[in-house]
């Protein structure tokens, strides 16, 4: 019997550009503008200004690019440089489950650059490596980790990714990822809240995922059972790992799910930005004038369990609240600086920008509440699972894994985890209705005790999981968000988004549309006008390019 990496090895070795969906590859090519954007985002901070001179130091002989100031060298070299650079505000994409971009496509790029290959190749290889990181992400989700914090995806990935550019076998292929899982990276909250060491989080990872390519094509082998066996990836990386989720391959597409940074910063962000800028515009048509912060008592941010968390463990960080990557993460400091500034973008983070105004943005975040409200929650998770096979995952998941670690969990996440009675049955009537072999374990351990509860893990009714079911096209990204201000004279505004300008779920021509405007955005004060718009032509067209070399010098600064 096949192992795992040996299964998605024969899939992605065996892909062919011509199956994949168009809606799928018009995104990818929306995640490519969208990461380059990142990087030149990135590109002026003294942080990835540092990680790329020490990284080009140690530059080798090669045809990958350094965006954008054009500099050559070996993929693993150009691959640590841009990752660090589109790191560097957190102006990236994000899908189901994972932050893919950094290595799916930075890492085809420079590899497909090196092979002197055409787009459709670099293409194919991203979008295998979007494919492979959501579901490596998706397997861990219930674990001690989230979000860019899965770290160790990013060698995987651009192991896949080198692989199909090399040409490698099926064989190959699966020990290059193999390779890349042996001692995958496990990175700690402290070091990605507040301190530089943010941006390595994908650029060493990505590297070594091309390295373990390189090392599979003059026959190094890695454990193949990684992803399977007991004493493998899963169990160091999971309270409770769900292999399941490496199915589906080819029939569900991970890639549809995409998502859009508009600002820079955590996407747990980006509804509670948007709701903010509206209620900014909804003042300013009542009473004919730009808000102004005098104008503000009190806000109060009602949010999901995700972006409350997020806030929380961003408090933990020691160090200057008032630095690029501690605002990433802070709601009360990413809502102030919108307020002083009346949006939020990379020049508004720059460490002079935030220098001049520390006192007023400690001040104006003193004036924000952040609320965790259950239903918001709830509803961020009945719009999702309304798109998975959440019956089966449900009832396949061991109950007595969750009760285990529920004090570590408990204390991570504080009272944020108690919900109001009310709360209680909507999940309740959530869980029957989906799993209720889930929900008859629950009740025998609040009865019984915990060391009583049967060893029964399976929901009979439930099936097989197989994430061939799951409808990934339909589904939306939903982080959703109520911020209401208080205003002198007793006046109040209210709005709540629910799924994010740039999201999975949103129109697809509106986030078309806002994607290439952050591309033009932030290129703009590096390349000129020509280059610009030259570039998303390319980009437009990118499986019809015979190589990346016009839109490569398009992109880099003449």
């Amino acid at each position: 019997m096949s192992t795992t990496l040996e299964r998605i090895a024969a899939w992605s070795t065996a892909l062919r550009f011509e199956d994949i969906p168009d809606r799928v590859v018009e995104k990818a090519k929306l995640q490519l503008l969208s990461m380059i954007a990142a990087v030149y985002a990135g590109y002026p901070t003294r942080t990835a200004r540092t990680i790329r001179e020490v990284i080009l130091s140690t530059r080798a002989n090669g045809r990958s690019t350094v965006f954008p100031q054009g500099d050559r060298s070996s993929p693993t070299v150009a691959v640590v440089a841009n990752a660090a650079a589109s790191m560097a505000l957190d102006f990236d994409d994000y899908l189901f489950l994972g932050h893919t971009g950094h290595s799916a496509v930075l890492a085809s790029f420079a590899q497909a650059q090196e092979s002197g290959l055409d787009g459709k190749s670099a293409l194919l290889a991203q979008i295998i490596g979007n494919e492979v990181g959501g579901r490596l992400g998706a397997s861990v989700v219930l674990g001690p980790q989230n979000g860019q914090l899965w770290t160790h995806l990013h060698a995987p990935v651009a192991a896949c990714v080198g692989a199909k550019l090399l040409g490698l076998t099926a064989e190959q292929t699966s020990h290059a990822m193999a390779l890349a899982l042996y001692q995958p990276p496990f990175a700690m909250w402290p070091g990605f809240m507040g301190p530089d060491s943010k941006l390595l989080s994908a650029a060493f990872p990505a590297r070594d995922g091309l390295l373990c390519a390189s090392l599979a094509s003059w026959g190094l082998t890695g454990p193949l059972d990684i992803l399977d066996s007991e004493i493998g990836f899963g169990q160091h990386f999971a309270h409770h790992y769900l292999p399941g989720m490496f199915t589906g391959f080819g029939q569900a597409w991970v890639s549809d799910t995409l998502s859009f940074k508009i600002y820079p910063g955590c996407a747990y962000l980006d509804s509670i930005l948007d709701a903010l800028f509206e209620n900014m515009k909804q003042f300013e048509a009542v009473h004919n004038r730009p808000f102004e912060p005098a104008d503000l008592v009190k806000i109060t941010v009602r949010t999901s369990l995700l972006s409350s968390e997020m806030n929380h463990l961003s408090t933990l960080s020691s160090g200057d609240p008032c630095t690029p990557v501690r605002i990433n993460f802070s709601i009360p400091y990413s809502l102030a600086m919108g307020l002083l500034k009346g949006k939020l973008g990379p020049l508004e983070l720059a460490e002079e920008e935030l220098d001049q105004c520390r006192q007023e943005l400690q001040a104006m975040s003193e004036k924000i509440e952040i609320v965790h409200d259950w239903s918001l929650t709830l509803e961020m998770v009945e719009k999702i699972s309304d798109h998975l096979p959440l019956r089966a995952l449900l009832g396949i998941i061991d109950f007595r894994k969750i009760l285990a670690v529920r004090n570590e969990v408990g204390r991570q996440l504080g009272t944020t985890l108690i919900p109001s009675p009310k709360d209680l049955l909507r999940i309740g009537s959530f869980l029957w209705a989906r799993a209720p072999g889930l929900v008859r374990q629950a009740s025998r351990a609040a009865a019984n005790g915990f060391g009583q509860l049967s060893l029964e893990r399976k929901d009979k009714q439930a099936g097989e999981f197989d994430l061939a079911q799951a409808d990934f096209e339909n589904m939306p990204m939903p982080f959703g968000s109520e911020v209401t201000m208080q205003l002198r004279g007793n006046q109040k505004l209210t709005c709540k988004v629910d799924i994010p300008l740039g999201a999975a779920g949103r129109d697809q021509a509106e986030t078309t549309g806002l994607v290439r405007k952050k591309f033009r955005d932030l290129a703009s004060p590096l390349l000129t006008e020509q280059q610009v718009e030259r570039a998303l032509e390319l980009v437009s067209d990118f499986e019809n390019l015979p190589d990346l070399a016009e839109l490569t010098e398009c992109l880099c600064v003449n």
